[in-house]
């Protein structure tokens, strides 16, 4: 949702963004300079290296070394069951070594104390320990936790192996898998007076936004449900979950759409619940339109995980009473954080080890009760090039190689793959998208190169099992309403569209918008049909056709005028042979 303007001399570029749905509706536009092409990491909104502090500067160092660690000793395995966690390993020489527990709320690189601590009989061992525990007034459940191996030295604790999450939990229930019928989808779903769109496009997926603080509180209320986690209690607006979420999720799934929540925190000048959301906000944070979920502390992380529980119990019932959640989108666009899940300026390391922890949270909690469920990290149309912040190609191997060392996981990517200039539709002329993995950015002309790096197995699911990839807020701009700059916009679409079905590693793209909305800024016109007002009464576009055609036997009656705006005479020359 990081909408870059790359105007024609080159030297501004500005960052345009809203928060979707019904609940925000206000635009938050930062200018950009770029006379300097970017070549750090991160750059603030004047363009110049952030404020981090000295401790912050040294951690990160920390962060980077530690993720590119090697060890002689080894957590192998940590098992949850009911009511027990059982830790194997082995551990390397003749000091004397402990296995500690780092909850969420810690610090595996600056603990000085453990949560807990057990001492291995043998240097090849097992050790079992009660699932709960209690700290902070909480029942703390140690699903959250990873463990290491340390060496007390007499003067301190020194890391001895890399620290392990669970790799198995206890199943509580296993709905039906919902499977993606085609590449087809909508971002932003909600009630309007147009689901019939998800006939007549043939939509196989769709995302809805969960804006969490605008439906969760601290304290009982008239129409609040109640949940209990950790040992304290939290209510839901079950009237606006009812009409906001289960309505639209029922409606997907008596289509058969598989539909992925996306999970938001707004600060607390726009929550429900202002003792809530300053709960969940971190102490670093210094604006934005969402927020990082605090983890700093067991108050906070249990608040998120009570939120969370109660989302996932809802949406994965067996017998679909609420309807479906078939996947679970953590945060938003995480590479441009200072707007999107701001948590203070914080270096790259500091900030991506951060977001694993919250990923790790939800996806401990998802597996329980939906062992297909991928635990989806949200990123912009950045690579190498930063839209705002970091590069998102530097934050997904981040999040790869601390997946491989710490217990894989069944992450996934959702990718908002627009066009570098959010208001140009020509996306055939987007000049960082070039076909090279060290490409500036990922938008729909060179979807090659995310096709290419989500198959090497490196990257792969235990190195053998592709993660899905979902273009998960992506679409392409009519400048206006007149004829041309409507065929252009529905060009840029057939041209999306090709580029999607032929790319195996691609599985699906949700559209984004559904309709025109003033929220996306900069007087950008994404959707599929015109505004919904009393003017234009939600009018499809010609992209709108396009779309329906798409994947049917008419797609190619349907694109084929679109082949003279791009300037080719085949579909087949759009792709690339090779991506270097």
């Amino acid at each position: 949702m990081i909408r870059p303007t790359d105007t024609m001399n080159g030297l501004t570029e500005a960052f345009t963004k809203m928060s979707r749905g019904t609940a925000a509706k206000s635009a938050l536009t930062a200018l950009f300079a770029a006379a300097v092409a970017l070549t750090s990491c991160e750059k603030t909104p004047g363009g110049s290296t952030p404020p981090y502090t000295e401790d912050d500067i040294d951690m990160d160092t920390r962060i980077k070394e530690y993720v590119e660690a090697s060890f002689s000793s080894e957590i192998t395995r940590v098992t949850v069951t009911d009511d027990k966690v059982t830790i194997s390993g082995r551990y390397a020489g003749k000091g004397d070594f402990i296995v500690a527990e780092i909850p969420p709320f810690m610090d595996l690189l600056e603990m000085e104390t453990p949560f807990s601590e057990l001492r291995p009989d043998t240097d090849d061992f097992t050790i079992e320990v009660e699932r709960s525990t209690v700290a902070g007034g909480f029942t703390y459940d140690r699903i959250f936790s990873r463990w290491a191996i340390f060496e007390d030295t007499g003067e301190g604790l020194s890391l001895a192996s890399f620290a392990r999450y669970a790799d198995e939990v206890p199943l509580l229930s296993s709905p039906a898998t919902v499977p993606l019928k085609n590449k087809k989808g909508m971002g932003g779903i909600h009630r309007n007076g147009f689901l019939s769109d998800f006939d007549e496009l043939d939509l196989g997926s769709a995302t809805l936004n969960l804006f969490v603080t605008q439906f969760s509180y601290l304290s009982p209320g008239a129409g609040r449900t109640e949940h209990e986690f950790g040992g304290r209690k939290y209510y839901f607006d079950e009237n606006f979950i009812t009409e906001n979420l289960d309505k639209v999720l029922l409606e997907a799934g008596a289509r058969g759409m598989a539909v992925a929540g996306i999970l938001l925190v707004q600060p607390a000048s726009t929550a429900m619940d202002r003792e809530l959301a300053a709960l969940l906000t971190d102490p670093h944070c210094n604006g934005g339109t969402l927020i990082m979920p605090n983890m700093t502390d067991i108050e906070s992380v249990n608040c998120f995980a009570a939120i969370t529980d109660f989302l996932v119990k809802r949406y994965t019932r067996e017998d679909g009473k609420y309807g479906r959640i078939a996947q679970w989108i953590v945060l938003n666009e995480v590479d441009g954080g200072t707007s999107w899940a701001n948590m203070g300026y914080r270096p790259m390391y500091v900030y991506t080890d951060y977001y694993i922890k919250v990923m790790r949270l939800v996806n401990n909690i998802v597996r329980q009760h939906d062992p297909n469920a991928e635990t989806f990290a949200s990123f912009t149309h950045s690579w190498t090039r930063p839209a705002l912040d970091y590069p998102a190609k530097s934050m997904m191997e981040i999040i790869s190689t601390m997946g491989r060392n710490e217990g894989d996981y069944r992450w996934a990517l959702a990718c908002h793959s627009y066009p570098w200039d959010l208001l140009n539709p020509r996306v055939w002329e987007d000049r960082y998208a070039t076909p090279s993995m060290d490409a500036g950015c990922v938008s729909f002309l060179n979807l090659e190169v995310l096709d290419k790096w989500v198959k090497m197995p490196e990257h792969m699911y235990r190195g053998t099992e592709k993660r899905s990839v979902w273009l998960s807020e992506a679409g392409v701009n009519s400048r206006s309403y007149s004829d041309a700059d409507l065929a252009e916009q529905a060009a840029g679409t057939a041209l999306a569209w090709k580029k999607i079905a032929a790319l195996d590693g691609i599985d699906g793209l949700q559209w984004h918008n559904w309709f025109d909305n003033a929220g996306d800024g900069a007087d950008a016109r994404l959707g599929l049909r015109k505004y919904n007002d009393e003017e234009y009464h939600g009018e499809a576009k010609p992209a709108w056709h396009i779309y329906r055609a798409a994947g049917t036997e008419d797609e190619d009656k349907a694109f084929e005028s679109s082949l003279s705006i791009i300037g080719i005479d085949s579909w087949d020359e759009i792709m690339y042979d090779e991506i270097h």
